[in-house]
């Protein structure tokens, strides 16, 4: 199973350590970006002119009510892929969200939360769908996003399973609560891939946390 790392920075200088710590372990980071408000921590956000190291590819999670600049700076950073989160969002929204991708290359995530009917997702990313290329579907693995170290939600696993019906060959990930024993749960269910925060940096054996999931 493949896993990403996540990381939610204070500060531009924690991404850079928690980079150095993975060893080229994986191939994709994962950092978030929480205004503190639609995600539950306030994080470092990008102000424009950071450089990242060129030895990965970068996801975005874009946990912010005013999501268009963020989503503007990712790019500018190099974003191979960018996370959305719609539980806000208009049809208009999606089209300038679109709009703003094409011709980047940057995939599209569909992030499907806990508090809104996952019809609404579906919508979402059969919408995203018939306007995008390159579209995959993050679904949470807690209740409340933008904070790590949360209790596995296990209504998850049902989320995942209708997503797989629904939405056939789109990549599902996973984020929030996963490890060796959540990951295996969630591979079950149908997601190919999860995201994980504290379970990697949180021990002193980064490698082990993340062949343990590996494997899996």
């Amino acid at each position: 199973m493949q896993i990403t790392p996540a990381i939610l920075p204070k500060d531009f200088d924690e991404i850079l350590e928690k980079i150095n710590i993975l060893e080229y372990l994986v191939p994709r980071v994962q950092i978030d970006l929480c205004d503190g408000e639609f995600g539950l921590l306030e994080t470092w956000l990008p102000k424009g002119g950071e450089t990242l190291p060129d030895d990965y590819e970068y996801e975005f999670d874009i946990m912010v009510n005013d999501w268009r600049p963020y989503v503007m700076k990712a790019i500018d950073m190099g974003a191979s892929r960018i996370v959305a989160h719609v539980d806000n969002f208009s049809e208009a929204d999606g089209v300038e969200l679109v709009e703003m991708l094409e011709h980047t290359g940057t995939a599209l995530g569909v992030c499907v939360s806990n508090n809104v009917p996952i019809e609404n997702h579906i919508n979402f990313v059969k919408f995203f769908q018939e306007r995008y290329d390159n579209v995959f579907i993050q679904v949470m693995g807690i209740r409340d996003i933008g904070a790590q170290g949360q209790p596995f939600d296990k209504s998850v696993l049902e989320r995942i399973e209708t997503l797989k019906e629904e939405c056939d060959d789109v990549e599902i990930q996973v984020d929030g609560a996963m490890n060796n024993d959540t990951a295996e749960k969630v591979k079950d269910a149908g997601a190919t891939t999860v995201i994980s925060g504290s379970y990697i940096f949180g021990g002193e054996d980064v490698a082990g946390a993340i062949e343990a999931i590996e494997s899996i």
